[in-house]
Formats: structure tokens, C-alpha cells, sequence
């Protein structure tokens, strides 16, 4: 399988979870495509982990834009961190952090923004997996994520957002 084969079942199969392909998307540049998300979904403030790929480039441009960068994850309207791999079979996301209180959001903004390198898809999600559990130490914070969170135990009513992020998109850089 090419990598440009196995970027594309990936972006099927998140997209099939729920999630949505933010950048690289129809021709739109990274700045183009985040104000577009942030219009459409109404956000005001965002936190980021320091750790998140393109995270100076992405700062700026949300600070360009006008959104408050908030240290108080609980309030934000938007996280944004990194994603350390992704399976192609499931469309999966795993989420790795090593100390501080950034894993917070990728649970508890209404929006999470995940940002991955496309060298770090894989065919299944084990082989991104597989290397951060070998690190001395492993991460103590390791989350598998399959789109936004949906329940369909309440009342036998599908709902999302109640465990999680109602939305996630994604930004694949090189």
C-alpha cells in the first residue's frame, strides 16, 4: 500500500467515525481552513498543548483571528493537541502525554483539533501504539480515540459530546 493509498483509506475510515478532515481539504490553506472551522463552530477560546505539530504556526494563527488562548482547559471551546499515530483500518487516533495537564484537552473542549504528522499513519493502530509503550518511561496517559464521543445507552437516544468533544477534526501535516 503507497503512503498516499494508506493516507486516504485513513481519512475514509475517521471520516466514516464521525470525524472531519480540517487541512489538507480542497485547495484551502492551513489559516483558510481554521477560520472556516472556528466561523462555522462559533469559537472564542482554545487551549494547546505545547507539544501539538505546527503548534507556533497554528498559535499565531488563531491569534490573528482574534481567539483567547486559555491556560483553563474546563472552559475552552476548542483543544488542540498532537496525535502520536493513526490506524488506517479503524481511522483511530492515539494520544500520548508524559506529564502536565494537556491530555485534558482531548476531553474535556466541546471541540478537539487533533494535529498528526502523516508519516505517523500506519496500517493498524497498534504500530503507532507499539513505540510509545517501548519508551522508558511509557506515557501514563494514553487514549485511543475513534471520532467524537457518542453514547447510544441513554434512553436508547444517540448522543454525542456527553463523554467527550461532540466534534473532531483533524490537520495532517508533513
Amino acid at each position: 500500500m503507497t503512503p498516499q493509498d494508506l493516507f486516504e483509506l485513513f481519512i475514509r475510515r475517521f471520516e466514516a467515525a464521525g470525524g472531519t478532515l480540517l487541512f489538507p481539504k480542497d485547495g484551502m490553506a492551513l489559516k483558510e481552513a481554521l477560520d472556516t472551522m472556528i466561523q462555522e463552530e462559533g469559537v472564542t477560546s482554545y487551549g494547546l498543548s505545547y507539544r501539538t505539530p505546527k503548534a507556533r504556526t497554528i498559535n499565531a494563527i488563531l491569534k490573528d483571528l482574534g481567539i483567547e488562548r486559555s491556560r483553563d482547559y474546563s472552559s475552552v471551546d476548542l483543544g488542540i493537541t498532537g496525535a502520536q499515530g493513526a490506524g488506517a483500518a479503524t481511522g483511530t487516533l492515539a494520544f500520548a502525554f508524559w506529564k502536565g495537564m494537556d491530555h485534558l484537552l482531548t476531553s474535556l473542549p466541546r471541540i478537539h483539533l487533533a494535529v498528526l504528522r502523516e508519516t505517523d499513519i500506519f496500517p493498524h493502530i497498534f504500530e503507532g501504539v507499539t513505540p510509545l509503550l517501548n519508551r522508558k518511561p511509557p506515557p501514563p496517559y494514553l487514549s485511543l480515540v475513534t471520532g467524537p464521543s457518542k453514547t447510544g445507552d441513554i434512553e436508547l437516544t444517540h448522543v454525542t459530546g456527553v463523554h467527550g468533544p461532540e466534534k473532531l477534526y483533524l490537520v495532517v501535516v508533513p
